[in-house]
């Protein structure tokens, strides 16, 4: 097979320019993807969805049960059909554009939060979602939102498309919604976003929202998940698709075995959809980790967890496709010198190998509990880094005015001149004093009334919030 430097496509997710750092080289490359053809031509991978696969058999996929094997060249085929870049589309602020530097977001769905007025971990509620949709469309740093709670007060069969409902009430900004994963609600969602977009055209042309789903690792696809995706893919929405590997529990416990099958996984997730509808906006997400030997658990912050994670740039390059990964999300309990630590080392290494998007800010304990003030800090690291990236040369998406640190959207000192302004407050205390002072202060652009009735109509959202 003939490759160039970067993809065996011949074309790239992002230009060599706007990064400084390789983490896989070429030859790791073509062996990752040669194991990847392997494990898919060979095993297979769980296609729990009809449609999906009949559009598999029809384009040279071997379908045996529920089970589809791809060939290397019909796989790398299907994935080149998906476009290089992403549109994202929003309601009220800038549409943004992957290949031009890494965007960041929140995080999802945490079941538990410390509360910003007494400090008390409690379970999430509707009102968290609201809350935190808001303070993200306060962050200029923050550059589109993901609703990053449960909102565990609303039945669960309405809660995807409440949580949706909340975040695009809440800013402006793009909303990325990872609970509607079921087809009946993503459809609802579509409608949603035709609504706020105006039209099938205006949808397609600047999606406001986009959905990311998950792979069912080891090799495995959820039903619903699978067919919410070709709903979504069918209307214009754009699609993401998540693989979680965890080394020494449902992959290796190696990183290029992990690696190996968040690929195969990922891209035949990918060519199902390509199969069915051609040029569909799609991208791929990696966030693996190794399980904790002793308990059996996810580790969260681990070394191995950031390089994994960040080596989706370059795979994502290999095969032309937008990316995604996390960061930040330590595995210390609460904000200090370990998430401050991890949300280095996460942001700077994945802003250096030029991922697209940079998911994560606000969650500690492994990606268990929010935290309103960790995401605040994070989200000062993640612009200190962006400076830094650019002082490096790296492209990547505007620092406000071109300084750091900066206040945003009216807030006082950022954290680096706490020593100078105040010696008795630490950072902590002053992210919490500022997220206190945007939920008093901060006004997103309202939905318009028709168009906020609809919605609420549409997701079963009895009141705004």
């Amino acid at each position: 097979m003939q490759t160039t430097d970067e993809s065996v496509f011949d074309r790239t997710s992002s230009g060599v320019a706007d990064r400084a750092l390789r983490i896989l080289s070429d030859a790791d490359l073509q062996a990752l993807d040669a194991a990847a053809i392997r494990i898919v031509e060979n095993v297979g991978v769980a296609m729990p969805s009809a449609a999906a696969r009949q559009a598999l058999a029809a384009a040279g996929a071997a379908v045996d049960g529920e089970r589809v094997r791809i060939c290397g060249d019909v796989l790398h085929d299907l994935a080149g059909r998906a476009p290089c870049h992403l549109t994202l589309g929003a309601r009220a602020g800038a549409t943004l554009a992957t290949g031009t530097g890494s965007l960041l977001t929140t995080d999802g769905c945490c079941t538990e939060i410390y509360d910003i007025t007494d400090g008390e971990k409690r379970p999430t509620v509707a009102q968290d979602v609201a809350d935190i949709s808001r303070v993200v469309d306060a962050l200029d740093q923050i550059d589109f939102c993901w609703p990053a709670v449960s909102a565990q007060d609303v039945p669960v069969e309405r809660r995807g498309l409440c949580e949706l409902y909340l975040a695009l009430a809440n800013t402006g900004k793009h909303v990325q919604t990872v609970t509607v994963v079921e087809p009946g609600p993503a459809r609802t969602a579509v409608e949603m976003a035709l609504a706020v977009a105006g039209g099938e055209a205006e949808l397609r042309a600047g999606p406001p929202i986009s959905a990311l789903l998950g792979t069912v690792t080891p090799l495995g696809n959820d039903a619903g998940t699978l067919e919410s995706a070709l709903v979504f893919a069918a209307a214009g929405v754009p699609i993401g698709f998540v693989t979680m590997p965890m080394g020494g529990s449902t992959t290796p416990l190696t990183e290029a075995g992990s690696l190996a099958v968040g690929v195969a996984e990922a891209l035949s997730a990918v060519a199902a959809v390509q199969a069915t509808h051609p040029g569909a906006q799609v991208f791929i997400c990696f966030i693996p980790s190794f399980m904790d030997l002793k308990t059996g658990d996810f580790t969260g912050g681990a070394p191995e967890d950031t390089v994994m994670g960040a080596a989706v740039g370059d795979i994502g390059r290999f095969y032309g496709l937008p990316t995604q990964c996390g960061v930040n999300s330590a595995g210390a309990k609460a904000s200090g010198w370990q998430t401050a630590v991890d949300d280095v080392a996460t942001t700077f290494l994945s802003l250096l190998n030029g991922v697209d998007m940079l998911t994560g800010v606000g969650m500690v304990a492994g990606g268990r509990i929010f935290s309103l003030e960790e995401m605040v800090l994070a989200t000062e690291v993640s612009g200190y880094a962006r400076s830094l990236a650019a002082a490096a040369g790296i492209r990547g998406r505007r620092v406000p005015d071109g300084v750091w640190p900066l206040p945003a959207s009216g807030a006082d000192s950022a954290p680096l001149n706490i020593a100078s302004e105040d010696r008795d407050e630490d950072a902590v205390a002053w992210s919490r004093r500022r997220v206190r002072h945007l939920l008093d202060t901060h006004q997103p652009t309202p939905l318009p009334d028709d168009v906020d009735s609809e919605l609420r109509r549409l997701a079963g959202a009895p009141s705004r919030t």
